[in-house]
């Protein structure tokens, strides 16, 4: 055989650990901003101290989030949902359309969300200052409950076996709403658990609507 002067054919660049790397330095940076704002607020807690904090640059914050606004909305899903994305993403995994008993897809939906709004909370009046300063904050928070009116849309869906209640959907929202607990929380003096079991009769109920003839 002849050798061929033909260059040896490169092997395709693969990323993969490069977005690997990439994605766990985003999911660093926002469980530290999570920790700073809950710990400083949201005038306290600014883009150069997360970046000293996480051991990144201001620039690759920037970057990665798009600013104050998103960097905050990143660290509250992480706060909410850890490392599983945001709310709908959370949702899908808990695979609630693969459970066939109705109880068991609500006592698992009531964990989720107990679990999760009780880890929001020390964010909770952050969000809401922040929202007031800044015009950004207020159309990300805009685009979250509107991502939680759909996810209550599937949740009334899932938790009956027959029709949801006409108000189901929006009985859900304000009963699975981060502020709902914090109001039970903080002026009622409710525990986790105390929330958990209303939750359960409460979402229960509002699904179900009243009993027929009443």
């Amino acid at each position: 055989m002849e050798e061929s002067d033909a260059a040896p054919a490169r092997r395709p660049y693969d990323a993969s650990g490069r977005r690997a790397a990439a994605e766990r330095r985003r999911l660093h940076v926002a469980e530290v901003a999570a920790r700073l704002f809950a710990e400083h607020g949201w005038n306290g807690t600014t883009l150069a101290l997360v970046a000293e904090e996480s051991g990144v640059s201001v620039e690759l914050v920037t970057k990665t989030f798009g600013g104050k606004a998103g960097l905050f909305m990143a660290a509250f899903r992480s706060a909410g949902f850890g490392r599983r994305g945001g709310l709908q993403q959370a949702f899908a995994q808990l695979r609630l359309e693969d459970e066939p008993d109705l109880d068991v897809r609500l006592d698992r939906f009531v964990e989720f969300v107990t679990a999760t709004v009780v880890r929001m909370g020390p964010l909770v009046g952050v969000l809401g200052h922040g929202a007031e300063q800044d015009p950004a904050l207020r159309e990300l928070v805009r685009a979250a409950h509107q991502g939680h009116a759909v996810v209550c849309a599937e949740v009334a869906h899932r938790l009956t076996a027959g029709q949801a209640a006409p108000d189901a959907v929006d009985e859900v929202y304000l009963l699975t709403r981060s502020e709902t607990y914090l109001t039970l929380a903080e002026q009622r003096g409710w525990t986790p658990e105390r929330y958990a079991t209303w939750l359960r009769r409460s979402l229960r109920a509002a699904i179900d609507g009243p009993p027929a003839g009443r």
